[in-house]
């Protein structure tokens, strides 16, 4: 009930909400289905990313009450996800599987999850720039390019963290602290990174509330929650070794170390932050860090930082800008999704605060509409360049040849088959115990499916699948059962025996 409060902000039943509000419900409802029919035609398409297939897996395992093991983590030397993120919201899910055993769950989870967190962005808005400027900021969050971007991805875990985010800021304005602490709690088993966000939650708290001893409190259980859990959870799940998702040599070799060459080298922090080119390969352009900082802002001309809530995003793009993982400084992938409320009710705060600036007071309507309405139509505008844009295509909800010859070979490989694959066809394999990425795995499974052009199509590409399909194919032991438009499906033959260097 509590939770239900948080999303109306005013203490109304969902009930009232919808008596009041129709047009918001049905907005949620229509985005939800373009969201989820995007991502299932995007799937049969074969443009799911890697992660939908490490998730489907792991959340398919613990629908069966298993370990929540995903066999694409094996080459890091284990398997269960809770070594890699801590992620236990995802359990959450599980129950879902015994509705429908299918990946198309979680598609159908995400795009639920994404469209709810419309409802909270829109009640903060409103309650700035009236119910017209409420609506327009709801459509530019539910067009901003970052969620795009996270819905052609597939699924991950922080499709939890937006929803979780609006109810949070809800609950902050509202001061209803207990609220306030169940939301806190879920952020934190959304992924272990979301503790330094609590932190700055913490301190958006003081600053805006007043309320220096829950600040103190919050920011203090954030800091303390990561560190926790990457010294000394995480170990747990694989086998002592440290918490390999430091990616910030740049700033230091640890936590410590990169505090300290901040404070003795202050120009270290913004040459990092600023500096960094990537190009993902054919079909990509090229990103600089400097450019997906700006294309983040750019559609909301800024205003977020003009709000207290821009605080909330500073950790979100620290975490991605000092990353030594280039694919953390571009556009693409699910890594602009949560910092999208933070946007939005930033820019819609800020933009009320203008309103009250004495020479724009006689215009206070036009500068709450019109400032909506240029937010919405700019995300808009950006949001042609972007996966979603694919849905004004007719030819994107037609198999193309390419899938029907995937199908066709993922239909000769047995339920119980051990498999080797590429991303593209990662995630309609994962039922199953054992299935392995080609781009890291070196043992021999008992079938091969690939297709030596997927660099060129698939909507991810890995550069190291062609040196992994010539290994396998060079090597001998495999008789070919299937090969159509470049689909090739390898069975091992019975009578191979093992590489010794394996």
């Amino acid at each position: 009930m509590r939770l239900l409060k948080a999303v109306s902000g005013e203490g109304r039943s969902l009930r009232a909400l919808a008596r009041r509000e129709p047009a918001l419900l049905l907005a949620c409802a229509a985005a939800a289905v373009v969201y989820g029919v995007f991502s299932f035609l995007n799937h049969l398409h074969y443009n799911s990313g890697t992660d939908l297939a490490i998730f489907d897996q792991a959340i398919w395992n613990y629908s069966r009450f298993e370990k929540p093991t995903s066999t694409f983590l094996s080459p890091f030397g284990y398997d269960n996800i809770l070594g890699d993120h801590f992620t236990p919201i995802l359990i959450a899910l599980a129950p879902l599987y015994w509705i429908w055993e299918n990946v198309g769950v979680l598609l159908i989870a995400q795009a639920v999850l994404i469209a709810a967190s419309i409802v909270p962005v829109y009640v903060f808005c409103r309650r700035r720039l009236g119910r017209t400027g409420g609506y327009l900021m709801a459509f530019a969050y539910a067009s901003f390019w970052g969620v795009a971007s996270a819905v052609a991805f597939g699924f991950h875990e922080i499709a939890f963290a937006p929803l979780l985010l609006g109810l949070i800021l809800l609950a902050v304005e509202d001061r209803r602290w207990r609220t306030f602490a169940v939301l806190i709690l879920a952020l934190l088993l959304v992924k272990e990174n979301m503790g330094v966000v609590v932190a700055f939650i913490g301190l958006y708290v003081g600053i805006t509330q007043r309320e220096w001893r829950t600040a103190a409190v919050t920011a203090a259980a954030g800091i303390a929650w990561f560190v926790i859990y990457t010294d000394v959870v995480q170990p747990l799940f694989v086998d002592g070794r440290a918490y390999r998702h430091w990616m910030y040599g740049a700033v230091g070799r640890d936590l410590t170390s990169a505090l300290a060459n901040i404070v003795t080298d202050p120009t270290r922090l913004p040459r990092v932050f600023f500096s960094g080119t990537f190009d993902p390969g054919p079909g990509w352009a090229s990103s600089t860090k400097a450019g997906t900082i700006g294309l983040t802002f750019a559609p909301f001309f800024g205003l977020a930082l003009l709000s207290p809530i821009g605080l909330l995003a500073l950790p979100l793009l620290l975490e991605r800008m000092l990353a030594g993982n280039p694919w953390l400084w571009t556009p693409y992938l699910h890594y602009s999704l949560t910092i999208a409320p933070v946007l939005v009710m930033g820019s819609a705060d800020a933009l009320a605060r203008l309103a009250r600036w004495r020479p724009l007071q006689s215009r206070r309507r036009a500068v709450l509409v019109g400032g909506a309405a240029a937010i919405a139509v700019a995300n808009l505008a950006v949001a042609t360049r972007f996966p979603l844009a694919d849905m004004a295509d007719p030819d994107f909800y037609r198999p193309s040849a390419g899938d029907r010859a995937r199908q066709a070979a993922l239909s000769r490989i047995p339920s119980d088959a051990s498999v080797l694959t590429g991303s593209g066809m990662m995630a309609h394999l994962t039922h199953r115990a054992e299935v392995f990425e080609m781009r890291a795995y070196k043992k021999r499974p008992e079938y091969i499916v690939t297709d030596p052009a997927e660099y060129f199509w698939t909507r991810w590409p890995k550069a190291g699948y062609f040196d992994r399909q010539r290994l396998f194919l060079d090597k001998g032991g495999y008789e070919t059962v299937f090969y159509e438009r470049n689909v090739v499906v390898l069975r091992r033959q019975t009578t191979f025996a093992a590489d010794k260097s394996e």
